[in-house]
């Protein structure tokens, strides 16, 4: 093994043992009972839904088998985020700097806390939206990289072209999208239609079209958020622009801190006129880190400091619809001077990812994880081709690390303490014929939906432990020290 990929074995080594401490949650109870009826059941039920609720058939036969072989989840899901951070690594740093690798190990370790709860702890959340990351940064690399025109590539290509509009729908919006511009790309630089390129497309549109037409797909369309859909389309956008706002700027407090970065590395390229340039600094700058400032302190102490500046307020709104359009304006201006196309390329798949979901219902951490991780390359690539090496920001961004490294591990032994209490707990109420079953409860930051708390969760929680129906579950408080040391 080479010497520099020791570092991905230790990250690898890392994240396995931070998937076997920490247990099945939410709709992964329910999950492991279909997959706990066999592997002809699993395909049945992601045939059967299909039909019946989703049209993300490819996840779902994912989820269904790998919800019940945890153990194959945890090496797997370990080698896929070890995957995207190689791949965003690959892209933004070919010169192989240390400070541009710690930078991209970050975009994993210091996501939001509730984002790392959804797509890489909880099996359902991560199969849905981690995994269709690693194929598309894989994906996207190749085309890049010219990779099709390697006979030895095409088949996988096209595959992949076809089952990842069938994991959620954004992320296939995504593809066809990435595919219209590399085409357009190749088309303009070439002044040649590139013909495997538009099969890619045309494959994508089949895959996707599949998972938007599917019985189901209908069926559900016709039970959930029945108002919502009962609004026209430019109703549904103006209701959901808060939500674009929020899960674009408000949650993503690492990306925000690139952002700042590598927006003053692009004012202070692009724009000459001095005065220009400190009114740029103080409108890219300030109000964004007091957004990031404010949003930490109120989810870890619990204390709510500019509260009128929220994402509905009208003020932040349109700061923010501003911003994105400066900051485009500049990406475009530096683009053209460096003619490095990735930066807006990464930077356009990336704000599509949160603009196409103006049209959904339904919004949460994991939904905007696409946006987090496209955007994060595009900044991690205007900051490699700025940013001195220094020993000193290498020394720094390390120990940040080790910090999380730890945070991650205290917090991941304690879920594990607290979830084998919590099992030997439940037999031995069990034993006792108790009519009121008492677990204590986790943190909300752990595992999504940890706590059995709605009528779903908490049917499926006695399943899956053997509970009686009639039984009651009581969820006491258990206060946890400094938010990550089990207290007993």
């Amino acid at each position: 093994m080479k010497k520099e990929n020791y570092k991905y074995l230790f990250l690898f080594i890392f994240f396995t043992i931070i998937l076997f401490l920490s247990p099945r949650s939410g709709d992964d109870w329910g999950n492991f009972l279909e997959g706990s009826l066999g592997i002809r059941h699993m395909i049945g039920n992601a045939i059967g839904m299909y039909f019946d609720w989703e049209g993300r058939f490819v996840s779902r036969l994912l989820i269904n088998f790998l919800t019940f072989y945890k153990p194959i989840w945890n090496i797997l899901n370990s080698l896929i985020i070890v995957g995207i951070i190689y791949f965003i690594n690959k892209i933004a740093n070919p010169k192989n700097r240390k400070d541009i690798f710690y930078l991209t190990v970050l975009i994993i370790l210091a996501m939001n806390i509730y984002t790392f709860s959804q797509v890489v702890v909880w099996i359902a959340g991560n199969i849905t939206y981690l995994f269709v990351i690693f194929l598309l940064l894989y994906y996207f690399y190749a085309l890049i990289n010219k990779k099709y025109n390697q006979k030895v590539y095409n088949a996988l290509l096209l595959l992949l072209n076809f089952i990842i509009p069938m994991f959620v729908e954004h992320t296939g919006v995504i593809l066809i999208i990435g595919n219209l511009l590399i085409l357009f790309y190749e088309y303009f630089n070439t002044h040649k239609f590139n013909k495997k390129l538009f099969f890619y497309l045309v494959i994508s549109i089949i895959g996707l079209i599949l998972m938007l037409l599917s019985p189901g797909t209908y069926q559900r369309s016709q039970i959930e958020n029945i108002e919502f859909q009962k609004l026209s389309l430019f109703q549904k956008i103006w209701y959901n622009i808060p939500n674009f706002i929020y899960y674009t700027y408000y949650i993503n407090y690492y990306m925000i801190l690139l952002m700042i970065i590598s927006n003053c590395y692009l004012t202070n390229e692009i724009i000459k006129n001095k005065i220009a340039k400190v009114i740029s600094y103080i409108y890219l700058i300030l109000f964004p880190m007091l957004i990031m400032f404010s949003y930490l302190i109120s989810n870890f102490f619990n204390i709510t400091i500019f509260q009128n500046l929220n994402q509905n307020n009208i003020f932040a709104i349109l700061y923010f619809i501003i911003y994105s359009i400066i900051e485009f304006i500049l990406i475009v201006m530096y683009t053209k001077k460096t003619k490095n196309l990735m930066i807006l390329f990464f930077f356009l798949i990336g704000m599509l990812a949160n603009l196409v979901m103006l049209i959904s219902p339904t919004w949460g951490f994991r939904t905007s994880f696409a946006t987090y991780i496209f955007l994060c390359i595009s900044y991690l690539i205007i900051i490699e081709k700025q940013l001195k090496p220094l020993n000193l920001i290498n020394n720094f961004l390390f120990s940040i690390i080790i910090c999380f490294l730890l945070f991650y591990s205290i917090l991941y032994i304690s879920v594990a303490r607290q979830s084998y209490e919590n099992v030997k707990s439940i037999e031995e109420q069990k034993k006792l014929g108790k009519d009121v079953i008492e677990i204590k409860k986790f943190p909300y930051f752990a595992n999504c939906n940890i706590n059995p708390e709605n009528s779903y969760h908490l049917d499926k929680f006695k399943k899956y432990y053997g509970i009686d129906s009639n039984v009651k579950i009581k969820l006491i408080d258990n206060n946890w020290k400094f938010l990550i040391f089990y207290n007993e």
